[in-house]
């Protein structure tokens, strides 16, 4: 083999591991002062919400002040969940893939709509803390 063939296959092979070494699927797990979880171990919530075809099953969820949410995305597309209360508090996700789950305490009373925001035009999902 001539020495630029040689060169030449070292520089794809390299560029090739470089390439393949953003490959590695690791699980996140985030946590902010509000108590919000991402990652992909199970927790012990109050209530779980499945996202899956691009959908919050179920759509809506009743809970007590101080209870939490666990989203667990099924689909194989990348979501970000964005939600708030009506003049309160909101939250949002990080970047969930498929397995990620996103972990929210909901303190205040009232009704909190949801959406996936990487995806607008979805149906979103509600809620009702009381």
């Amino acid at each position: 083999m001539r020495l630029k063939e040689l060169v030449l296959l070292t520089m794809l092979i390299s560029i090739l591991a470089l390439s393949l070494s953003g490959c590695v699927d690791e699980q996140v797990q985030e946590t902010d002062s509000n108590g919000t979880v991402a990652g992909s171990q199970p927790i012990d919530a109050d209530a779980i919400i499945y996202i899956s075809e691009y959908e919050f099953h179920p759509y809506i969820t009743t809970i007590s002040p101080g209870d939490t949410i666990q989203w667990i995305n099924n689909d194989s597309v990348a979501f970000v969940i964005k939600g708030n209360l009506v003049g309160g508090d909101s939250f949002q996700s990080p970047t969930l893939r498929k397995g990620d789950t996103f972990v929210y305490t909901f303190e205040d009373t009232g009704t909190y709509k949801y959406e996936l925001v990487t995806h607008p035009w979805t149906k979103g999902g509600q809620i009702v803390v009381e």
